[in-house]
C-alpha cells in the first residue's frame, strides 16, 4: 500500500523534470536570442546607440528597422534627417556638417512603404525634422518590387496611409523591449536550437571605433560603414565583371519586371511630400548613382529606360514644387569612376559627398 510520502515523491519527480526542461529552454533562448527578444532587445540596441557606435553580428540576421524605430522612441527631435536605403547610409553628421542629425537609412532597399512607416513614427512623436534628405532610387515606383522588409515597421505603414486619407489611425505601438511571450513559443525554441547547433547566436557590441574589419558598424548618428574586409572585397576589374554579369542577366537590383512608373506609388510619393511640406519640413530629393558601366547599359537598353524616365519625372516634379534635387543616377555627373565604388551599387565613403551636388531646375 502506497504511503503519502511515496505518492509525493512520484509527483515531485515529473515536476523537477519539467523544471529542468524549462530551465534548459530558457537558457538556450536567452543565449541564442535569434529574434532579439530577451538578452539583446531592440530597445537595448537603441540605448547603446545613444552614446556609442556598435557592431552587430551577421550570423543571425536581425531587423535593421526596429533598432532605428527604437532609437526614434528615445532620442530627442533632430533638425536634419536622412531616409533611404544602404546607398545613403554613409551620410554622417560630420560630412553633412549637421550637428542635430540622424540617418534613418536601412538596407535591403527602401520602398514607399518604408517611407510611410518612418514618417508616421516621426510624426506621431512630434519629431519631424526641419530638413529631410530623401533618397529616391528608381525602384521606388516599381509596382512589381518584391521587397517585404518594410513589414518590420509593424503597422506604421498602414497608420500613415490612414492619415493621408484623412482618418485617425487606431492601434497601439508595440513594445520593443523584452518579449517574454517568445520564451513560451515552441517555434522560437526550435529556431534557437537550430542556430545553436550551427554555433550561431545573435549579438551586438558597443564600439568606440569608426569601423570594423569584419562587421558593419552602425554609428551613433544612425549612419553606417561596411566592414573593411567588404570595402576591399572587390577589385576594380571584379566590380566591372560583376556589373557585366548583372547587365547580361538583366538583374539590376529591384528593377525586374519594371516597365513603367506605377501611378499609385507615384501618387503616394507626392502625397508624402505634400504632407511633409505642409508640416514645415524642407524636403530635398537625392538620386544615388549607379556604377559607370551599369549606367551605360541602362542608357542603351530599352529594358531599363524606365530608370531614365524616373530621373526625368523627379526633376520635373522638383521644379514644379520648389524642391531641391541632388545627384543623379548617372555617375559621370558626379565625376565618379569604377574605383570609387565598393561594388556595382555603393559609392565609397570618401566619395559619397561628391554625389550630393544640387541640380539647377527651372
Amino acid at each position: 500500500m502506497e504511503t503519502e510520502g511515496s505518492h509525493a515523491k512520484q509527483l515531485i519527480r515529473p515536476v523537477i523534470f519539467c523544471m529542468i526542461i524549462l530551465v534548459i529552454v530558457f537558457l538556450i533562448d536567452y543565449y541564442v536570442d535569434s529574434y532579439a527578444s530577451v538578452r539583446i532587445t531592440y530597445q537595448k540596441i537603441a540605448q547603446i546607440s545613444q552614446e556609442h557606435n556598435y557592431v552587430i553580428g551577421n550570423q543571425i540576421p536581425l531587423s535593421e528597422r526596429k533598432p532605428k524605430w527604437a532609437r526614434i522612441n528615445i532620442m530627442e527631435r533632430k533638425e536634419f534627417l536622412v531616409i533611404g536605403s544602404s546607398r545613403s547610409a554613409m551620410f554622417t553628421s560630420e560630412n553633412m556638417e549637421e550637428e542635430s542629425f540622424y540617418n534613418l537609412s536601412v538596407s535591403g532597399g527602401s520602398t514607399i512603404d518604408d517611407y510611410l512607416a518612418e514618417i508616421h513614427i516621426l510624426f506621431s512623436q512630434d519629431k519631424l525634422p526641419d530638413k529631410l534628405l530623401m533618397e529616391i532610387s528608381p525602384a521606388t515606383f516599381n509596382a512589381n518590387i518584391e521587397l517585404i522588409r518594410w513589414q518590420e515597421w509593424g503597422d506604421n505603414t498602414l497608420y500613415m496611409k490612414q492619415i493621408l486619407e484623412g482618418k485617425i489611425p487606431s492601434g497601439r505601438q508595440p513594445d520593443l523591449g523584452i518579449q517574454w511571450k517568445n520564451l513560451f513559443s515552441p517555434s522560437y525554441f526550435q529556431y534557437n536550437f537550430e542556430n545553436l547547433m550551427e554555433h550561431k547566436r545573435a549579438w551586438i557590441e558597443s564600439s568606440e571605433d569608426y569601423d570594423n574589419p569584419s562587421y558593419l558598424t552602425v554609428h551613433s548618428d544612425g549612419s553606417s560603414m561596411y566592414g573593411r574586409d567588404y570595402q576591399n572585397k572587390y577589385t576594380e576589374d571584379q566590380i566591372m565583371e560583376e556589373t557585366k554579369n548583372i547587365c547580361n542577366s538583366r538583374t539590376i537590383y529591384c528593377c525586374d519586371d519594371y516597365r513603367e512608373i506605377d501611378k499609385e506609388l507615384q501618387n503616394t510619393f507626392e502625397e508624402i511630400i505634400e504632407f511633409l511640406m505642409k508640416n514645415g519640413v524642407e524636403v530635398s530629393l537625392y538620386l544615388p548613382p549607379y556604377s559607370e558601366e551599369m549606367y551605360q547599359f541602362i542608357s542603351h537598353d530599352d529594358t531599363y529606360k524606365v530608370i531614365l524616365e524616373v530621373e526625368a519625372y523627379l526633376i520635373s516634379y522638383a521644379s514644379e514644387n520648389g524642391i531641391r534635387i541632388l545627384g543623379s543616377y548617372d555617375p559621370t555627373r558626379s565625376a565618379l569612376k569604377t574605383k570609387d565604388f565598393y561594388d556595382a551599387y555603393h559609392v565609397r565613403e570618401e566619395k559619397i559627398i561628391d554625389t550630393l551636388w544640387e541640380r539647377q531646375v527651372n
